[in-house]
């Protein structure tokens, strides 16, 4: 048994060395076909034309303007029965639009409110979840309203959670 683990040791140790001598470039690899040694100008051109067949993302001068998180009440019986939490971006058409929906933010965010109060209000009497659609197309057709058709381009949803659990009853 001793021998049997001496001899996995010394193979263990041989394997080792030879793999180290070969990453080091000390001892060529003999894993590697003979032509594939290339010199440095035939190798920037490959790599030229490697980067000609990848895809180049298109240039674009649109902006995202971070909308500070909106938090709806869902109000049934006179309590908080839940909150609904929305994380979104407003994607404006360009770079000069940038200042405009930045200007904006705020009435934006009264419009989606008090919309989606009374919204959620009766949404959340017929169904248990929120349709991410129907919200993202509620919240593009105020930003449209808001800020024109020629100013956003599209509202991206970030995040959007809801919160169980009531808050104290009106006084």
């Amino acid at each position: 048994m001793k021998r049997v683990i001496v001899i996995l040791v010394v193979m263990l140790l041989v394997a080792g060395g030879a793999g180290g001598l070969i990453m080091l470039g000390i001892v060529p690899n003999p894993f590697t076909p003979k032509g594939a040694a290339l010199s440095a100008s035939e190798q920037a051109a490959a790599a030229a034309d490697a980067n000609k067949h990848k895809f180049q993302a298109p240039i674009v001068a649109y902006s995202i303007v971070k909308i500070p998180d909106l938090i709806v009440p869902v109000i049934s019986g006179g309590r908080v029965q839940r909150r609904v939490f929305i994380t979104c971006r407003i994607q404006g058409t360009s770079k000069e639009h940038e200042k405009d929906i930045k200007d904006g933010i705020q009435r934006f965010r009264g419009e989606v409110i008090d919309d989606f109060v009374p919204f959620l209000q009766a949404y959340f009497e017929q169904h248990d979840a929120l349709d991410l659609l129907l919200i993202k197309e509620k919240l593009l057709g105020h930003a449209k309203h808001v800020f024109g058709d020629s100013v956003v381009q599209d509202v991206l949803l970030i995040n959007i959670f809801e919160q169980n659990g009531g808050g104290l009853p009106p006084q």
